[in-house]
């Protein structure tokens, strides 16, 4: 059995709490939950609800189905404000409680601040979202139901005509032994659930309330310009089968289709091109280069306009776009390890950055959805229309849209959090002056080339270096980082010289590296014990290593233990949570000082935006989207300025009052960066 979980000061009981109503949902309809997303599919007239099973605290598992009377728990549950409702995944279970079961069988609704998530519990521990994985890392006693799950997925969809049947009709497996079983299976989620309930820490009252406005940011949803995403579409489309045929000629029929990358990497070796990504950086890079046979340089050209495009977005887009033109359930709490949050379906995080010239003329052009008069005014209309797909997320009628995103930072909260205190003193100074001779990644520039403060301005070459080094180094990366950013343009000598240069500017970063990853080894052999490094506290208790943030939040690593490398250096080492968040230390590879360094950075990075989305909804800006470090909110046109909106995202927590924060913010129709 692993080790029981951490339930130590710091975590609080809600002692308002007299009951806790558990509830789980098994549905079916003609539509695909996982491509419509379940705001959609909650609405769609096909879905229906199966059953219903509950429990409340300890005592068994019932059942409700369509037929029966409402449960007399729900009506306590939604009328009385010592009960709280606990689902995996909530987000499903509300949303079919809002507009299947209220909508058509006068179910009772209980508030939002009343419910409680097990799945953004786990995620906040660091765990798997999937409730059985979650089951199987903590060994609970109870267990998802494998064959249970393979029998409702096929029950949750229509079946195909029998020999007889009306083709177009629509049928289901829905006899009686197979519903029985349904009905086992959803009480054995229910079981599992309330397990996981009683063994996870509870969100702290902070997080809670976060999770809250998580969820209604993603009720919200945001606006979406059908008609303009629908002429890129056709566009896309229209541009597809040409490209296609065109790749397919120039290879001999080796690569057919514009995503075929592992059969275009092989035949540009064979031309004796070698490349290991055909990234939008490393193409553009390629593409500079003089010499290329004229196949291989078509080629690029092909992929970077194909490359660029935004197709499948647009499809994801639409098909989520409910009636009223708004996407709604796009956020996940707690997606990454470190706090923030990851997409769900259509993922705005991924949208491309405009690189097109005029962009309003992009975007007229586009909106014909003519694609022979888009190719006549651009070379690469697949690359146009991914400039354009920011822009089809815009305002409702009679609103605008108003974001701000912060400026650099993770190069700030890194500054802070090593005490690097040049670095600082340049971010305080380029806020003060906005002088592009101030401006840190040319004063970055300059230590690295030695030469005077203020010799680089914001257009000389050099500053670009200053940016890459600090995007490629922060982290205690190396060659293989710079090349993620810098593909081609330096030597690997020149390389190593600039890694070498930063450093040697960068002592106080370069000393956290290490002091944090003394600080894990000696937390998980020291185990109760707390563990100062710097801002950071570190403590293994019950079965994680939980690291406190300046902000009082906690990261935690579940499993970990420590391991010797093949280089004889020990490392920690946790257990795979099946979300990819831990992918640099799952399998034995183990943490490392830069590792630990960026999931602080970026854990601290999202506690700033997290209060930022407290105030911005607080003052009466309703957030549609947040992507990183960026908050977009949506107004009626008149309300709020951008000099309030930037105001209240800089405005400094008291934990980090010495911390240097900026935001730029911008007002307009559409979406844009």
């Amino acid at each position: 059995m692993h080790e029981p979980l951490p339930h130590d000061a710091a975590i609080q009981t809600d002692t308002t709490v007299a009951h806790v109503l558990y509830r789980d949902i098994e549905t079916r309809s003609k539509i695909s939950l996982k491509k419509v997303g379940a705001h959609k599919y909650a609405t769609d007239p096909s879905t229906e609800v199966l059953c219903v099973t509950y429990a409340v605290d300890d005592d068994p598992v019932q059942r409700w189905r369509p037929a029966d009377p409402v449960p007399q728990e729900f009506i306590e549950a939604a009328a009385s404000q010592i009960w709280v409702v606990v689902a995996h995944n909530d987000a499903f279970e509300s949303a079919i409680e809002q507009h299947v079961l209220h909508a058509r069988h006068n179910w009772p609704l209980v508030p939002l601040e009343r419910h409680r998530c097990t799945m953004a519990m786990s995620l906040a521990a660091g765990l798997p979202a999937r409730l059985g994985a979650v089951a199987d890392v903590l060994d609970l006693e109870h267990r998802k139901d494998a064959a249970g799950e393979r029998l409702m997925h096929q029950i949750s969809k229509p079946r195909k005509p029998r020999q007889g049947e009306d083709p177009a009709g629509t049928y289901w497996f829905d006899d009686q032994v197979r519903l029985d079983r349904l009905y086992s299976y959803c009480e054995q989620d229910g079981e599992v659930a309330r397990e996981l309930y009683n063994r996870l820490p509870p969100l702290s009252p902070d997080e809670q309330a976060l999770w809250a406005l998580s969820s209604q940011i993603n009720e919200r949803g945001f606006h979406v310009d059908r008609q303009f995403a629908e002429a890129a579409r056709r566009i896309a489309q229209a541009a597809a089968p040409e490209l296609d045929a065109e790749l397919a000629e120039l290879t001999a029929g080796a690569v057919t289709g514009i995503y075929q990358v592992a059969r275009m990497l092989q035949w540009l070796q064979e031309q004796g091109c070698t490349v290991q990504t055909l990234g939008r950086k490393t193409v553009e890079k390629l593409l500079e280069q003089a010499g290329l046979p004229p196949a291989v340089h078509r080629m690029l050209d092909l992929r970077l306009g194909g490359a660029q495009a935004a197709t499948k977005k647009i499809d994801a887009l639409l098909a989520r776009a409910r009636d009223d033109d708004r996407v709604r359930g796009a956020f996940r709490y707690h997606g990454a390890a470190t706090g923030r949050w990851a997409g769900e379906g259509f993922q705005p995080q991924n949208l491309k950055r405009p690189v097109v010239g005029d962009l309003v003329a992009a975007i007229d052009a586009v909106a014909t959805g003519d694609y022979q008069h888009v190719k006549k005014l651009y070379p690469q209309p697949l690359a146009v229309v991914g400039d354009c797909s920011r822009s089809m997320i815009d305002a409702a009628p009679g609103h605008a849209l108003i974001g701000a995103d912060f400026s650099a930072v993770e190069s700030r909260v890194l500054a802070w959090l090593a005490g690097e205190g040049w670095k600082l003193d340049a971010y305080r100074r380029f806020d003060a002056t906005r002088d592009p001779r101030d401006e840190p990644y040319c004063e970055t520039a300059c230590k690295i080339f030695r030469v005077p403060s203020g010799s680089y301005t914001k257009d000389a070459p050099e500053r670009s270096v200053g940016k890459t080094c600090d995007l490629a180094f922060g982290y205690q990366g190396g060659l293989n980082a710079w090349r993620n950013f810098e593909p081609d343009k330096f030597t690997d000598a020149e390389v190593e010289t600039f890694k070498a240069e930063w450093r040697g500017a960068h002592p106080k970063i370069k000393q956290f590296w290490h002091d944090i990853d003394r600080a894990a080894l000696l937390a998980v052999r020291e185990r109760g014990q707390v563990v100062h490094c710097g801002r950071i506290d570190l403590k293994f208790i019950g079965a994680f290593l939980q690291l406190r943030l300046p902000s009082g939040r906690k990261i935690s690593y579940p499993l970990p233990r420590i391991i010797e490398d093949k280089n004889g250096k020990h490392r920690v080492v946790f257990a795979d949570n099946a979300a990819g968040q831990f992918s640099d230390c799952r399998h034995g590879q183990g943490a490392y000082g830069g590792l630990w360094t960026e999931n602080i950075v970026s854990g601290i990075a999202r506690d700033l935006l997290a209060e930022a989305m407290l105030r911005v909804e607080g003052a009466g800006y309703p957030i549609v989207l947040h992507v990183h470090d960026e908050i977009v909110c949506e107004v009626p046109i008149g309300f709020g300025s951008t000099e309030e909106f930037t105001r209240l995202m800089t405005r400094k927590p008291a934990w980090a009052l010495e911390l240097p924060i900026a935001a730029s913010a911008w007002s307009g129709p559409r979406y844009r960066k």
